[in-house]
């Protein structure tokens, strides 16, 4: 099969198989159309595809009031969706069963949140603790709340302010609002940013400030001034980046893109694993290839990455791998350094499942080197 070069750039790295080379449309091709094919296991095989293609389900939950649906359009994930909320009267808790779950609280955890999230695994749930303006009187003890709900329930907490996140992606600063808050921050009274009540109290433009308010509420007010103090020079664009920064929502997104990544790895294990069982069920006969053309797969250059990357993300080594910058290897080198780690690591005392998963990655690399060092060709 083709693999790219050093021409292709640095996204997957020489030896790596790229999107455009995938294996898997010809292999179920072959099942279904080609010589010896076999219909039944053919159907199977695109239903597992099928399954493994569709992307990772993600759920946002929490309850009632808590801000799910600010939250929801705050992080404007295609394939996140709102749940009915947690801890409704008369109604039964939603069924949290996606591949990646949002709880959102708003305050101190109540006994409802502290059920759910227990029975929630940590590996597949983060929790946004949002409206952290609310909590206490800076963003200190915000993260400082986060800090202690994570080790509380061993999850990742955020804190976020989700109103001004969704703002950020979807307002304009106009140039009026710019005026208004570059004067607020060289002189405006300091109590004037104590409360949304003082700060539309009658007064100098107080129109003007009460319609700032409903734009980017207090918080986001707040966050402008201390910026403009420091820069009075900053575009609008430039003041916008730094709100979005303030509303915590990118730490949030990070975590996100980390374990959406995590579980499109530990899927494609689960494909192959797939896979490997319809080799076993397919018995040759009566000119039937079925196995052939799943084996030939499941020993090619794709199926290999994949199971390197799943075998990465298995939460029981991937410790291992932490100080990798990426997946894939700098040179062959490196690729054969990796592959005699991993080696090392499979013949370790381990559970079954760990070792399988350091098999996978030490298999990878292997085939890696060879790629990348010509050594396979």
């Amino acid at each position: 099969m083709q693999t790219t070069t050093e021409s292709d750039g640095p996204v997957r790295g020489r030896g790596v198989p790229t999107g455009e080379h995938d294996q898997i449309d010809k292999m179920l091709a072959e099942l279904r159309f080609g010589t010896g094919s076999d219909a039944q296991i053919g159907y199977a095989a695109a239903a597992v595809v099928r399954a493994w293609r569709k992307p990772p389900r993600i759920q946002v939950t929490g309850r009632a009031h808590a801000g799910r649906t600010t939250v929801l359009h705050a992080l404007a994930l295609m394939s996140a969706v709102e749940t009915g909320p947690v801890d409704e009267p008369g109604l039964p808790d939603p069924e949290l069963d996606a591949d990646i779950v949002v709880y959102v609280l708003s305050a101190t955890p109540t006994p409802a949140d502290r059920r759910v999230l227990a029975t929630l695994p940590p590996e597949r749930t983060v929790v946004v603790l949002n409206k952290a303006d609310a909590i206490g009187t800076r963003w200190g003890d915000a993260v400082a709340a986060a800090e202690q709900f994570g080790t509380e329930f061993a999850i990742p907490v955020f804190p976020v302010v989700a109103s001004l996140a969704v703002r950020t992606r979807t307002g304009v600063l106009s140039g009026a609002e710019l005026a208004l808050l570059r004067n607020l921050a060289t002189d405006a009274e300091p109590s004037l940013m104590l409360s949304p009540d003082l700060f539309v109290a009658p007064g100098p433009a107080a129109a003007e400030r009460e319609q700032l308010l409903r734009h980017w509420e207090l918080y986001g007010v707040v966050c402008a001034c201390a910026a403009l103090r420091a820069d009075p020079d900053l575009s609008p664009q430039a003041l916008l980046h730094i709100l979005h920064a303030a509303s915590g929502i990118e730490a949030l997104h990070q975590k996100l893109h980390q374990r959406y990544e995590q579980v499109c790895a530990l899927r494609g294990g689960e494909l192959l694993d797939e896979l490997t069982r319809l080799a076993a069920r397919a018995v040759p006969g009566q000119g039937h290839r079925a196995r052939d053309a799943l084996e030939a797969y499941l020993f090619g250059d794709d199926a290999l990455w994949l199971g390197l990357c799943a075998g990465l993300a298995r939460p029981e080594v991937a410790h291992l791998a932490a100080g990798y910058p990426t997946p894939a290897p700098s040179d062959a080198d490196d690729a054969m350094s990796r592959a005699a780690r991993w080696r090392a690591v499979v013949s370790s005392d381990m559970p079954p499942a760990a070792r399988r998963a350091a098999l996978r990655v030490h298999n990878g690399y292997v085939r890696l080197w060879e790629r990348m060092s010509s050594a396979g060709l």
